[in-house]
């Protein structure tokens, strides 16, 4: 039975304005604990891509790679860290379907962004049986400005705003600030559906770990000497303090536990079919009927 991991994280965008701080940290934490506590095998059955090679085309190849073969009792994660945010869904008809959330490789084309549709056709099929894992250190909420956190350390909201163009699909409405006539869009008369990215993945099968709701920000921050993102840091530690043996369902909730003790507050996602989430975190099984 195989294990598996892609683990991709982004501090450095082409503009540096996006640049975030502890996304490699994030994935490098994530190896870490894979290799010492799940069994994984480094580097033959890890990969990694970081920064300016964390492109669409190299994350669509080794997510190829990561489900190819994938067999009953395998276990497989993804794990991005980086920039999220939301785009108009273009898979509908007359664009009226609301929303996509997205992850933002490094060469993010806002055209023709990586969707939860494009995720989904690479692991649909994933057989029954095969863990996969969808672990989301990113945001998609309505601001991607950076917060004063407790310590005062800057915090950095792992989200970008799409250019105007891309807005305007998803929300047309202008606001005139009266100020020097200057113009801003404002919020949709009407809150659009949005459709959570690998939410189509984890309802065919998949277990789904995201850093927050829609309206929040996933925390990129100063944690323990050094820069992590909010939701990989404190899912290892929730992971250590359960000896790594327990089930999907209670880590959330100790991580959930351990955003609140340290005053973070975005509160992490778990979705999937109902009796996975009662299986151990990154445990090989399968379902009864199986073979």
């Amino acid at each position: 039975m195989a294990r598996k991991a892609l683990l991709v994280g982004l501090n450095h965008y082409p503009d540096p304005e996006n640049n975030l701080k502890g996304c490699v940290n994030d994935v490098l934490l994530m190896s870490k604990l894979l290799q010492e506590a799940f069994g994984f095998d480094e580097p033959k059955n890890i990969r990694l891509l970081t920064d300016e090679r964390a492109t669409t085309a190299r994350i669509t190849q080794h997510l190829a790679w990561l489900v190819g073969d994938a067999r009953p009792g395998d276990v497989l994660v993804f794990h991005y860290s980086g920039h999220g945010a939301q785009v108009r869904d273009r898979h509908g008809d007359e664009l009226d379907d609301g929303l996509d959330e997205i992850i933002c490789p490094y060469d993010l084309d806002w055209d023709d962004p990586f969707t939860d549709d494009d995720l989904h056709e690479i692991v649909k099929d994933v057989p029954a049986g095969a863990n996969l894992t969808v672990v989301l250190d990113c945001c998609h909420s309505g601001t991607g400005l950076r917060e004063v956190f407790h310590p005062p350390v800057p915090l950095r909201a792992k989200r970008l705003l799409p250019p105007p163009d891309i807005r305007h699909r998803a929300n047309p409405l202008i606001e005139d600030l009266g100020e020097n006539r200057r113009l801003t869009m404002t919020r949709a008369a009407t809150a659009l559906p949005i459709r959570r990215f690998a939410a189509k993945t984890a309802a065919a099968g998949a277990i789904l770990i995201a850093g927050c709701r829609a309206d929040q920000v996933s925390a990129d921050a100063w944690i323990d000497g050094d820069y992590h993102g909010a939701l990989t840091y404190f899912l290892w530690k929730a992971a250590t303090q359960l000896r790594f043996s327990a089930p999907y369902a209670e880590v959330i909730k100790r991580v959930r536990a351990l955003l609140r003790e340290n005053r973070y507050e975005q509160v992490p996602q778990l979705e999937g079919p109902g009796p996975l989430l009662g299986q151990p975190l990154f445990a090989s099984f399968v379902p009864v009927g199986v073979a």
